[in-house]
């Protein structure tokens, strides 16, 4: 009499309800990786740990992959997680970041009404210039325009034919990034033949007449 086959026997697994004859059900992945391991696997996951970490933490690929199977993140959201655990990846080398300043200057030159400034910020006036604006008026001094365009840039108070820019500068000036900005463009617009003169809102807040000789004085050179 020929023997029963316990190979040909089928088995369910209680866990994925999957069905296999003997020799792979011992090898289903079920019965490989405990349950306490695929718990702490996808207790990572979901605290925010990416995959590639928590191999790193002594975890198998296979288990990983296995406990995570039909659990993966959206795209937008392994995104914020990469950028979390491997910012060094995300960062932009030297040379990409010097292209994309220079295109984004040819194109803010060919569209000078995009300029970050000019979509952020506010038209209206500070008090600070309100009051320098005021002072001009008052002394008579002529020949001065308001928010004056100069190819990407806007100059506060401009004097096109004395090539004169006056900026009155809040504490956003200070900031070092804002610092490089006002950096680069100075020098553009000294390089345009171009004085440019900036006072602090405080210093025009305290002695706004002492901002109005040192200007006279500049007028008149």
């Amino acid at each position: 009499m020929t023997g029963t086959n316990f190979n040909s026997k089928q088995f369910t697994c209680s866990k994925c309800n999957k069905s296999f004859n003997a020799g792979n059900f011992k090898r289903h992945k079920c019965n490989i990786y405990p349950e306490d391991k695929i718990k702490e696997v996808c207790e990572l996951y979901f605290s925010g740990m990416p995959p590639r970490k928590i191999i790193e933490k002594g975890y198998r690929t296979s288990l990983v992959k296995f406990a995570l199977h039909g659990k993966r993140r959206s795209k937008s959201e392994a995104m914020k997680v990469s950028h979390k655990y491997s910012p060094e990846c995300h960062k932009h080398s030297q040379e990409t970041k010097d292209k994309i300043s220079k295109s984004r200057i040819e194109f803010i030159k060919e569209h000078p009404e995009k300029a970050p400034y000019k979509l952020n910020h506010s038209s209206r006036k500070s008090w600070p210039e309100e009051i320098f604006e005021n002072a001009l008026n008052r002394h008579n001094i002529k020949g001065w325009i308001r928010n004056y365009q100069n190819s990407i840039y806007e100059y506060d108070f401009a004097f096109p034919l004395k090539k004169i820019d006056v900026e009155v500068d809040g504490k956003t000036h200070n900031l070092p990034k804002v610092q490089e900005i006002d950096k680069r463009r100075d020098e553009w617009s000294k390089s345009q033949g171009w004085h440019i003169i900036r006072f602090k809102t405080s210093a025009v807040l305290k002695d706004i007449e002492q901002c109005i000789e040192y200007l006279k004085k500049c007028l008149s050179d």
